[in-house]
């Protein structure tokens, strides 16, 4: 060593200050793949820490749950991959009620996800799903204002569907020349029948002579417009 060089060294990093890079690693993992058990790699440390550093920690409890709302966010805005179908979540772990999964079940639900679907994104099964809200109230009310949300969200498509239609492809050779708007009649027929079915839905009325048979009652068009007249008075 030369006279007047200094000799540097690399302070070692403190055991608080490795624990605190170990969180921001955890939290970035999660915000980015949404999985406990990669946030857990990406921090060197077992899902027993991660849950003892929310118990502890008022601050990274606060930065994971805020962490988790963005990822659940992110699954009710856009709850379908590039398939067209409901995507999986990456929270998911074991088949237990927790706070995540019960959200990912209500966000798939509002969505318009049957339960099997929703359950799916938990990797759980469908009838361990329907059991959360058995003891639990207020979660059995969210379950239910999610079911609805998820049916006026497919009732709107539907609507959208009949009334407005959908563009279809049509091909010549192979190649796509032009789009049509197709419409759906059945599914206006559902509509109509299901908003005023007094007037749209077929009824049966059962003969009141006991004969246990079934009278089915149609409207009948008239053949010509000669045989809407009047009859002469």
């Amino acid at each position: 060593m030369t006279a007047g060089a200094k000799l540097t060294t690399k302070e070692p990093q403190s055991g608080n200050d490795k624990a605190e890079e170990n969180k921001r690693k955890a939290l970035e993992a999660l915000e980015s793949r949404g999985s406990r058990h990669d946030a857990a790699s990406a921090a060197d440390v077992s899902l027993k820490t991660l849950d003892d550093w929310r118990r502890r920690d008022d601050q990274f409890a606060g930065d994971w749950d805020a962490t988790i709302d963005r990822v659940v966010t992110r699954l009710r805005e856009q709850p379908l991959d590039d398939t067209g179908n409901f995507k999986r979540s990456p929270l998911q772990y074991g088949l237990k009620a927790t706070d995540e999964n019960r959200e990912i079940v209500l966000a798939m639900l509002a969505n318009g996800a049957t339960y099997a679907a929703a359950a799916a994104a938990v990797g759980a099964h469908r009838r361990t799903i329907m059991k959360w809200s058995d003891n639990d109230e207020e979660f059995a009310q969210r379950w239910n204002d999610a079911v609805e949300e998820g049916i006026d969200r497919l009732e709107a498509e539907a609507i959208r569907r009949a009334r407005d239609g959908v563009k279809r492809p049509v091909f010549y050779m192979g190649q796509v020349v032009g789009y049509i708007q197709e419409y759906s009649d059945t599914l206006l027929k559902f509509l109509l029948e299901a908003k005023r079915p007094a007037v749209y839905r077929a009824r049966n009325i059962s003969p009141q002579d006991g004969s246990g048979g079934v009278l089915e009652v149609r409207w009948m068009e008239l053949e010509s417009p000669q045989e809407q007249r009047p009859p002469d008075s």
